[in-house]
């Protein structure tokens, strides 16, 4: 379920730059667990999707199938207390807020 939402968020949102990301099965081999949050104000993270990865920058994501092209990995939870940051979409790129 997660997973679809990830895609089909990524056909609808884009933006200027990117962060390459990959999304990890393996909860060990992630540099980040992340949960998503409905909620702005829990977040860690603001981040937005883009299908562009001409540019880079910092809280805009495009996501990769291939772990050597991403700038770093994630492995999705359902509970946040078990992730390392929680995360929030949005669509516009004055509220992101992103440091590693």
């Amino acid at each position: 379920m997660k997973r679809i939402f990830l895609l089909l968020s990524l056909l609808f949102i884009t933006c200027a730059g990117a962060q390459e990301v990959f999304i990890e099965d393996w909860e060990t081999s992630a540099d980040y667990t992340i949960y998503y949050t409905s909620e702005e104000s829990e977040a860690d993270w603001i981040i937005m999707f883009t299908e562009w990865e001409s540019s880079v920058g910092d809280g805009k994501w495009m996501f990769t199938e291939w772990e050597n092209d991403a700038d770093f990995s994630v492995y999705i939870v359902d509970n946040p207390e078990d992730a390392d940051k929680i995360v929030y979409i949005t669509e516009w790129e004055s509220e992101l807020k992103f440091e590693e």
